[in-house]
């Protein structure tokens, strides 16, 4: 089996929840250290809106392994909606949230409504996202 690789080597989530059928959370500290922070404003360092969007990717992946098997993959094929609203700060905890229906033309998307949080509660994103799922041993 062929394993895509999406950001070599990004950790977009520490941990993640994929107890629930139709919804995943997951979560991650942004650390002053990470690679990717540096330069990313360089006066006033902040996670990339690019990388909550990964960090959502992540647990959706996750989320259909744990439900369909490892041979399922999930890949991002649309951004319908999209809005930041609060920066992550080095520090910060991203707290992510998304509902996972199937879509209804075709059973093989996966619609995705994912709001993202910091630990103090205030929303920092909210987007909907369509990713189409993959059997890669098919």
């Amino acid at each position: 089996m062929m394993q895509r690789q999406f950001c070599a080597p990004l950790t977009a989530v520490d941990s993640v929840n994929t107890e629930s059928e139709s919804e995943v959370s997951a979560s991650k500290v942004i650390k002053a250290d990470d690679p990717y922070l540096s330069g990313h404003y360089p006066h006033f360092t902040i996670y990339p809106g690019i990388f909550i969007i990964e960090s959502v990717g992540q647990a959706v992946r996750a989320h259909v392994t744990a439900h369909r098997g490892a041979t399922y993959g999930a890949d991002l094929v649309e951004v319908s909606r999209v809005r930041f609203t609060a920066p992550l700060l080095p520090g910060n905890t991203l707290e992510l949230d998304a509902r996972i229906t199937p879509g209804e033309q075709d059973p093989d998307l996966l619609s995705v409504k994912a709001e993202a949080r910091r630990e103090d509660g205030a929303r920092c994103a909210a987007m909907t996202l369509t990713f189409r799922l993959e059997d890669r041993n098919a």
